[in-house]
């Protein structure tokens, strides 16, 4: 793989780092921010192509690259520059809360505009639960390691905002553990909606439901009910009645 801060065509990395629009003054101030964190090389590498460049993720906050650091590779979020925030300190935070409970890839560096995170090497969760190769009961046990997951960040009263959309924000790795994903609109200052978002795509319309309903069997009134009765009181034995619906 090329390494983008080594080569002499510059075009690639001043794409990157000054996303969606390029100034000279903001690449220059980006590329030594970055090097400051020991950073030594950023690849185009990814399923996602953008501009010639291959990337692992795009939001609304930032792109998602391969990077090199200390001879490991790791993920690193760059902010863009018309992104709806001055930086990324508000998304560390939630992410190493996240973490504090073994939630999400593991936090490595920071600065204003970086972070730099674990690589979480793994297969999307659409893609997963609809391989032939994965048995119904391995699926089973990663919708309930989604739960506990989600049950956790309840709890820690972090609310991540996104996990109606499961297929966009969690990956399988290879040892069947779901990694959650992208803390760019976390927030511990609203009341959290972790389990219900995920039941409610896990259960009843979501993008893994259809796969499910063939492992699992449960009533959709009765799951219904479960949900809404967790959400008007959060604690372990409102989870377990949803958690059960699994039948493990």
């Amino acid at each position: 793989m090329e390494n983008l801060l080594n080569s002499k065509n510059k075009e690639s990395l001043k794409f990157l780092l000054t996303f969606p629009l390029f100034n000279q003054d903001t690449f220059e101030s980006r590329k030594k921010e970055l090097l400051s964190l020991d950073i030594n090389g950023i690849f185009s590498s990814g399923n996602l192509q953008l501009n010639k460049i291959f990337i692992l993720g795009k939001g609304s906050v930032g792109l998602v690259t391969l990077a090199r650091y200390r001879k490991r590779y790791y993920a690193l979020k760059i902010r863009r520059t018309d992104a709806n925030r001055p930086n990324m300190y508000d998304e560390v935070l939630y992410q190493s809360l996240a973490n504090s409970i073994g939630v999400g890839p593991f936090l490595v560096n920071f600065s204003e505009n970086f972070i730099l995170m674990e690589f979480v090497r793994g297969s999307n969760i659409i893609d997963w639960y609809n391989s032939a190769r994965i048995s119904r009961k391995r699926k089973i046990i990663c919708t309930a390691l989604i739960l506990e997951q989600c049950y956790a960040l309840d709890c820690l009263k972090l609310d991540h905002g996104q996990l109606n959309r499961l297929d966009c924000h969690i990956i399988i790795a290879k040892d069947d553990k779901p990694t959650i994903l992208d803390f760019e609109t976390s927030s511990t200052r609203r009341r959290v909606s972790n389990i219900t978002s995920a039941s409610q795509s896990i259960f009843l319309n979501g993008p893994i439901y259809s796969q499910l309903q063939n492992s699992i069997h449960y009533d959709r009134n009765q799951i219904v009910k479960k949900i809404k009765g967790y959400k008007s009181e959060i604690n372990q034995e409102r989870f377990d009645d949803i958690f059960n619906m699994l039948g493990l």
